[in-house]
């Protein structure tokens, strides 16, 4: 997990509404352990808390998490384009579910956002 940006403040005033994280498509973590890192640094604020969350497979399979970005990180498009060239501004694969409590939103380019359900009303 690199680039971590944190939105609002410690959990135990319930004011961390929004964790921004970006996966590290070539690094040495998959794509669920910065999910779980970064759920945990919005439940507890800290993101070495991950190991006291249930495991991200409980939810969504981490596998087919990895499979649907794979061509967008090898082609440079979304996944879901169809194969079809993407155009200038083309709007980015997600992929949204709950996990611990929180929404959790990845998009193609890695950016994993965690987030407490109640700030989402405006979606």
């Amino acid at each position: 997990m690199d680039d971590t940006t944190t939105e609002g403040t410690g959990r135990d005033t319930k004011e961390r509404s929004r964790v921004v994280v970006q996966h590290d498509w070539n690094g040495e973590d998959c794509l669920a352990v910065t999910i779980a890192r970064a759920a945990a640094e919005a439940w507890t604020g800290n993101p070495d808390d991950a190991m006291t969350l249930p495991p991200v497979g409980s939810i969504v399979d981490p596998d087919a998490l990895e499979s649907l970005f794979e061509p967008a990180r090898s082609r440079g498009r979304p996944a879901t384009d169809g194969g079809y060239p993407s155009t200038d501004g083309a709007a980015q694969s997600r992929v949204r579910f709950t996990y611990v409590g929180y929404n959790v939103t990845i998009s193609e380019d890695g950016v994993v956002v965690v987030e407490d359900p109640s700030t989402l009303a405006n979606l």
